[in-house]
C-alpha cells in the first residue's frame, strides 16, 4: 500500500492510538472517532487539488488521499468498520502505539489534524456522536432498519464533509 494512498497502513495502528487517547475509548466512541477521522480527513487534506496554480498547496509534499483503508456500514448506532468492529469484540487489536515521530511537515500536519479532531470528539458522549452521525445523509441513504451490514458509499461521504467543511470555514 502506497503512502500517496492511505496515512495509515493499518486501520488498528489508529485505533491503538485512539484508545490511549480518548479519555473513555468504548467501542461506540471508537468507530466514532474512526468516521469522522476519515470523513474530515477525506474531505479536506484528501482533497487537495494539486493541479490548481492557485493552491498554497505544492506537488513536492502531498497529503494522502485517505486517513486509512475503509468499508464504513451504515449501522444502527451510525457508521461502523466492521473489521475493526471483529477485532475490537474478539480483544484482538494489538497495541501497536509508538512515539509519534515527524518525518515531514506533512506528517506533523496530519497527526496535528488528528490530534485536533480527538479533543472535539473526546468531550462529547457515545450518544452524542451516534446522533451527530445520523445526520450525514450518507448514513441516511445506506441505512436499511433491522440491518447491520450496509455498505456507505465513499463518495458520499466526503460530499457530506465537503459541506460540513466550508460551512465550518466560512
Amino acid at each position: 500500500m502506497s503512502r500517496d494512498a492511505y496515512f495509515f497502513y493499518k486501520v488498528e495502528d489508529l485505533v491503538s492510538y485512539l484508545e490511549a487517547k480518548l479519555t473513555n475509548p468504548t467501542p461506540l466512541k471508537i468507530q466514532k472517532s474512526l468516521y469522522f477521522l476519515w470523513a474530515f480527513y477525506a474531505a479536506t487534506y484528501g482533497s487537495i487539488d494539486y493541479s490548481n496554480e492557485n493552491s498554497e498547496f505544492s506537488e513536492t509534499i502531498k497529503y494522502p488521499k485517505r486517513l486509512f483503508k475503509a468499508n464504513f456500514e451504515a449501522w444502527q448506532y451510525g457508521p461502523v468498520l466492521n473489521k475493526v468492529y471483529g477485532e475490537d469484540k474478539n480483544n484482538s487489536i494489538t497495541p501497536s502505539l509508538e512515539k509519534k515521530r515527524y518525518s515531514n511537515s506533512m506528517e506533523k500536519d496530519v497527526w496535528s489534524f488528528i490530534d485536533d479532531m480527538i479533543a472535539q470528539i473526546d468531550p462529547i458522549n457515545d450518544f452524542g456522536l451516534v446522533a451527530r452521525s445520523h445526520q450525514d445523509s450518507a448514513w441516511k441513504k445506506a441505512y436499511k432498519a433491522g440491518q447491520s451490514h450496509c455498505p456507505m458509499n465513499e463518495e458520499e461521504i466526503i460530499e457530506d464533509y465537503k459541506e460540513y467543511a466550508a460551512t465550518t470555514n466560512a
